[in-house]
């Protein structure tokens, strides 16, 4: 019970505290991000032994893998469905990141415990950015099924056009 109330607190001082002022973004680049995420589920549709989906709303904070300043420390928000079947799990999460000037990436990714990310650009700095990667997820202990953490690791580069 410690570490789902701790989860808790992590996710609302992401949400409560604002990210610090962001850099401005480089016209191309890459890096290695990591999204500490905890979701609460929204809904669920068991269909027995054809399977299930459900969707969550997950909260939480980004930080560089590697110390760099750029796209580090931005409150991440997603709406993740998911879809078991007999043959498996998928996952797709829709997201929008916020820096410390309010301006948002958006951001989605797709696969069973790993998969492709694209960014589709957002507001602000991040306007016209596109890019793309992969990412890959670790879940966190104590996790149930309306309640539960994961690190998102993820690896994208981008670009943005020329105005």
């Amino acid at each position: 019970m410690r570490t789902v109330t701790a989860l808790i607190l992590l996710a609302a001082a992401a949400v409560a505290c604002p990210a610090a002022a962001a850099e401005p973004l480089p016209k191309s680049g890459s890096a290695k991000l990591a999204a500490y995420a905890v979701c609460r589920a929204l809904a669920k549709v068991d269909m027995g032994p054809a399977g299930s989906a459900s969707s969550a709303e997950c909260n939480g904070v980004v930080k560089t893998r590697d110390g760099s300043k750029t796209l580090d420390n931005l409150a991440i928000r997603c709406l993740e469905e998911s879809k078991a079947r007999p043959e498996g799990y998928a996952f797709t999460g829709t997201c929008i990141e916020t820096d410390g000037d309010g301006d948002k990436l958006f951001m989605t990714y797709e696969g069973p415990e790993s998969g492709d990310v694209a960014l589709l650009g957002g507001t602000g700095k991040y306007r016209d950015v596109s890019g793309k990667g992969t990412w890959s997820v670790a879940d966190a202990p104590a996790n149930t099924a309306d309640l539960f953490a994961f690190t998102l690791s993820y690896d994208v580069g981008w670009t943005t056009k020329e105005k």
